[in-house]
């Protein structure tokens, strides 16, 4: 039996998205070891078994692939803060799941996140692009906070500012911790965060 042109579109496909995957898994575990401004396209498709032209077919650059990745991130990093940010969750309970949850995708593409970070200095592109990233938790985190207030749990006088300190506090540590090496054990790094946050929603010891 022959393949019908639906079955040849679905094949074409399925291998244009693994090779997109090889590209970017490459990418990343180059980074476990060295600066993304130290990264060409050669090494990313000699780690991947590809030829050097291929890469152009999928990826106009190197910056490219970063902005890629970085969409991925922004999804898991997401459904970590989800674990706090959603209403039904307990607030102080939630804050230890959230935290350990940002500290296990930290700890798994740290250096990836890093090199987002560093690459930020010198593309606007990319620089524009982890900003929003990061910036796109402080309004959910805002919103939360303000919750908080209305229920008398939190005594904050300005979440707007609160959240941005927050969101942009967990954004250096994580980074730190976990973006050149193994860093500190996940439930370690998870404590000092929800400490964090807890003294400074519900005034706790």
């Amino acid at each position: 039996m022959f393949p019908t042109r639906v079955d040849r579109r679905t094949e074409v496909r399925r291998r244009r998205a693994a090779i997109e995957q090889a590209i970017l898994d490459a990418t990343e575990a180059l980074l476990a070891d060295r600066a993304f401004r130290d990264l060409s396209v050669e090494d990313v498709m000699a780690r991947a078994g590809l030829t050097r032209t291929a890469f152009y077919r999928y990826f106009p650059d190197l910056e490219a692939v970063l902005l890629r990745q970085l969409l991925s991130a922004q999804g898991e990093l997401r459904q970590a803060a989800d674990l706090w940010l959603n209403k039904d969750v307990d607030p102080r309970e939630g804050l230890l799941a959230a935290a350990t949850a940002l500290a296990e995708v930290f700890s798994k593409h740290g250096r990836l996140l890093l090199a987002l970070a560093d690459a930020s200095a010198g593309s606007p592109d990319i620089e524009a692009a982890w900003h929003a990233a990061i910036q796109s938790f402080v309004a959910p985190v805002q919103v939360r906070i303000e919750d908080l207030c209305r229920l008398g749990l939190c005594q904050l006088t300005d979440p707007a500012q609160m959240a941005i300190a927050l969101v942009w506090m967990n954004e250096r540590y994580l980074l730190e911790t976990f973006g050149r090496g193994p860093g500190l054990p996940i439930p370690e790094a998870a404590q000092t965060l929800a400490t964090i946050w807890r003294r400074t929603l519900f005034a706790e010891p």
